[in-house]
């Protein structure tokens, strides 16, 4: 009987870390997900780019990730376009809180540069 309840205490820890893991590491994005990663990232590029900036476009993404969070959060390696034609790659985040007046922050870190952290609605 005691062989029995450990090994059921096992595998309810195996399940609850195997379900930790699926849910808070960050997942790379393909494909579809991919290409849903792309419009959220443009969606946030155009609404900054109607305020106060700042103002790129987007020439490539290099790679992509989602984590599921207090919202979630999309990591981009991308390509970016500025106003001047300049292409930089930046690391680019966006944590959405969609729920929240100004719910989506975007957070971007390009080498030279300052950080730049902006929030817009969703």
């Amino acid at each position: 009987m005691f062989l029995a309840k450990i090994l059921i205490l096992c595998s309810a820890c195996v399940l609850i870390s195997a379900t930790h893991t699926a849910f808070g590491a960050p997942r790379t994005l393909e494909g579809a997900d991919l290409v849903s990663a792309q419009e959220t990232l443009q969606a946030s590029l155009t609404k900054l780019a109607a305020g106060d900036g700042p103002h790129y476009r987007i020439s490539k993404i290099l790679s992509a990730s989602r984590q599921v969070v207090s919202g979630y959060r999309n990591d981009y390696t991308v390509e970016l376009i500025d106003n001047e034609g300049a292409t930089k790659v930046c690391n680019v985040d966006i944590w959405s809180q969609s729920w929240l007046p100004n719910g989506i922050q975007v957070t971007f870190r390009c080498p030279n540069e300052p950080e730049v952290v902006r929030s817009h609605d969703a």
